[in-house]
């Protein structure tokens, strides 16, 4: 049987009729749907589509590792424009700091010429320490100026009294000591500090005590009494202590001091 190569072969069964005529028979030409060739009859078929299966899975991946990389990249970026934003900020308070500091300095010296300037610069401060005074009832205390942890600046000392070099506001303290071997319960003391301006005496601290021992006490008693405030003074000003009985102030120097130093 020959065929033509140009069209697809059809499939021809040959039935026999059952009547005894062998040589007779019928064709029965049936014409087959054409339907898409199946994978497992062709290989290459196959193989073809496990590659494009491949592929797809491949572009899956890409496209998810390129979509890490950008998430990656994209929280680089936000870091590192944190950190340069906190160095932009730091810059700028290291830049106002100064500029500020600086800027409170010139108003408080607003209305001063240079020569009180310089005068402001020097220190205003005394500390003096007690000594054996004299033997009178009451009177004006005696200090040591000179020795041990005594010492003036910027203050003039001169027979038991402090002259300030210039107005303003002091820190102004005394303490004196009392010492007596017996008891008597009415006594006391007085401690007074005073002020002189222009010749005029004002006193402006006192203390004052009395019952602080025991009578019939034939143990030695022992008090002090401090005073301290602030102080507006002016130039020229003259500072004065007085006791009551300065013959009881104990032997003990850095017991009793007088002394003041400048706020502003």
């Amino acid at each position: 049987m020959s065929g033509n190569f140009g069209h697809s072969p059809q499939p021809v069964f040959m039935v026999d009729s059952g009547r005894g005529h062998p040589k007779q028979h019928r064709y029965y030409h049936q014409q087959m749907p054409r339907s898409p060739v199946p994978c497992w009859t062709f290989p290459p078929a196959r193989a073809e589509m496990k590659k494009r299966g491949c592929g797809r899975m491949n572009g899956t991946i890409v496209w998810g590792l390129t979509l890490i990389l950008l998430l990656v990249f994209a929280a680089l970026g936000l870091g590192a424009y944190q950190i340069l934003r906190l160095q932009t900020e730091m810059q700028r308070l290291t830049q106002e700091i100064p500029a500020q500091m600086q800027s409170l300095t010139p108003q408080k010296q607003v209305g001063l010429n240079p020569a009180e300037l310089n005068k402001n610069t020097q220190n205003s401060a005394a500390h003096l320490i007690g000594k054996i005074w004299s033997r009178r009832s009451a009177g004006t205390l005696k200090w040591e100026a000179n020795l041990g942890d005594a010492f003036t600046e910027g203050i003039k000392y001169i027979n038991g009294g402090l002259q300030v070099n210039m107005t303003g506001l002091y820190f102004v303290y005394s303490r004196v000591e009392f010492l007596s071997p017996k008891c008597n319960p009415r006594d006391s003391y007085t401690h007074i500090m005073s002020r002189q301006r222009n010749g005029r005496n004002r006193t402006i601290m006192e203390d004052h005590q009395e019952g602080f021992c025991t009578a019939g006490s034939k143990q030695p008693w022992m008090t002090g009494s401090h005073l301290g405030s602030l102080q507006h003074l002016k130039q020229s000003d003259w500072l004065f202590v007085n006791v009551s009985h300065p013959l009881l102030i104990s032997k003990n120097y850095h017991s009793n001091y007088f002394g003041l130093f400048k706020i502003n």
